[in-house]
C-alpha cells in the first residue's frame, strides 16, 4: 500500500492553504508570484500542487473552505496508508458543502489507489504472482487478487502488463469503468481516455479477450492488433500503432501528426494548463522527442514551426499562432 512521508503531508497542507490563498478575492500579482517561488522551490511542492488540482477538476470545484481548513493530518503517524490520510480529507468534505458526493468522489481518486504515479513519471514493478506492470504518466491502478481471480483495475491512466502463468489457474483480468480484459498468456497495453470514454487495448504478445461492461459484444483481440471499447460501443480492431509503447523508454515520437494532438498527448506529461490553439492545431509536426524534458519539446516546437510558446508562468502555457 502506497504511503505519505513527512515531506509530502507538509507539501498537501501547503499546497492546500496555497489553493485557498489563491482563490481569494484579494489575490494580486504579489501573491501569483510567492506561489511560484513555492512552486519552483521543491518537486514536492509540484507534486502537492497537482493533486490539488486534479481533485479540483474532479470534483468541478474545490471547496475554498476544504482548502482553507488545509489537510487534516499533522497528528498521524509518520507513514501511513493515502487512505488513511484521506481520512482528515473526507471528514472536511462533508462539511464543506462537498456532502456525500464529494466524499465518494475523493474517496475513489488517485491519492487513494495502490499504484499512482504522479504527472510526467513511470513506474515498473513485478506483483507477488510475477506479473510485470509499466505504469505510464498520472496512472491509479489497485491489485485485488482473491482466490478466484487476479484483477487490476485501472482507476485512470496507462500501464502495460506482461501475464505471468499462475499455479492456482486464477485468470488475469483488467478492468475500467468501459469494461474487463483478460490476459491469454500475453504482453498488452490498457488506457483509459482522461473522460472515461473509452478504453484502449493493444497488444503485443499473445491474446487477450474482452468484453465491455454491458456483455455484449466480446471479442479476442491478436498479438499485433489494437481496439478501443466502451460502454455500450465496440470498435473492432486495427494494426497497432508504430511506437505505441515508446513512453516505455522515455520518448515521445510524432510521424506527420497534428500539432493539436501532439500536445494533446504531450498534456499527459506535463504538470499545470497546456492549451494548442485552434488556428495552429493543424500545423504538422515529426520528430522524437525526450518526455524528461517537456520544457526542450516546447522550445523546438517554437523553433521549428510558425508559432510561438506563450508563457503566462511555467505550470501556464499555450501554443499561439505568429502575431504580424
Amino acid at each position: 500500500m502506497a504511503t505519505l512521508d513527512p515531506l509530502q503531508r507538509a507539501a498537501l497542507e501547503q499546497a492546500a492553504l496555497w489553493r485557498a490563498r489563491l482563490n481569494a478575492d484579494a489575490v494580486d500579482d504579489t501573491d501569483r508570484q510567492a506561489w511560484q517561488t513555492w512552486l519552483d522551490a521543491h518537486d514536492q511542492h509540484r507534486w502537492a500542487w497537482q493533486q490539488v488540482v486534479q481533485v479540483q477538476q474532479r470534483l468541478g470545484q474545490l471547496s475554498g473552505g476544504l482548502a482553507g481548513r488545509t489537510l487534516d493530518i499533522a497528528g498521524q503517524p509518520a507513514a501511513i496508508p493515502r487512505r488513511g490520510v484521506l481520512k482528515g480529507i473526507l471528514v472536511l468534505a462533508g462539511t464543506s458543502g462537498l456532502g456525500w458526493a464529494g466524499y465518494r468522489e475523493l474517496s475513489s481518486g488517485p491519492w487513494t489507489a495502490d499504484y499512482h504515479t504522479r504527472v510526467g513519471k513511470r513506474q515498473a514493478l513485478t506483483l507477488a504472482d510475477g506479473t510485470r506492470l509499466e505504469l505510464n504518466t498520472d496512472t491509479a491502478l489497485d491489485v485485488r487478487y482473491d482466490n478466484q481471480q487476479r484483477l487490476l483495475v485501472l482507476r485512470q491512466g496507462e500501464v502495460m502488463i506482461t501475464s505471468a502463468a499462475d499455479k492456482a489457474g486464477r485468470p488475469l483480468r483488467v478492468q475500467t469503468v468501459n469494461g474487463t480484459v483478460e490476459a491469454l498468456g500475453t504482453r498488452f497495453l490498457v488506457r483509459r481516455d482522461s473522460d472515461a470514454s473509452s478504453t484502449q487495448l493493444a497488444v503485443y504478445q499473445g491474446q487477450v479477450g474482452v468484453m465491455p461492461r454491458d456483455g455484449m459484444g466480446g471479442a479476442v483481440v491478436d498479438a499485433g492488433d489494437q481496439v478501443r471499447f466502451s460502454h455500450p460501443k465496440f470498435v473492432l480492431g486495427s494494426p497497432l500503432e508504430p511506437d505505441r509503447d515508446a513512453w516505455r523508454r522515455g520518448l515521445l515520437i510524432a510521424n506527420d501528426q497534428m500539432l493539436g494532438v501532439f500536445i494533446a498527448e504531450l498534456r499527459r506529461y506535463r504538470p499545470g494548463w497546456l492549451n494548442c490553439a485552434n488556428e495552429v492545431s493543424s500545423l504538422r509536426i515529426s520528430g522524437t522527442f525526450k518526455l524528461d524534458d517537456t520544457e526542450q519539446i516546447l522550445r523546438a516546437i517554437g523553433k521549428t514551426l510558425p508559432v510561438r510558446v506563450e508563457r503566462r508562468t511555467k505550470y501556464w502555457v499555450s501554443i499561439e499562432p505568429l502575431t504580424t
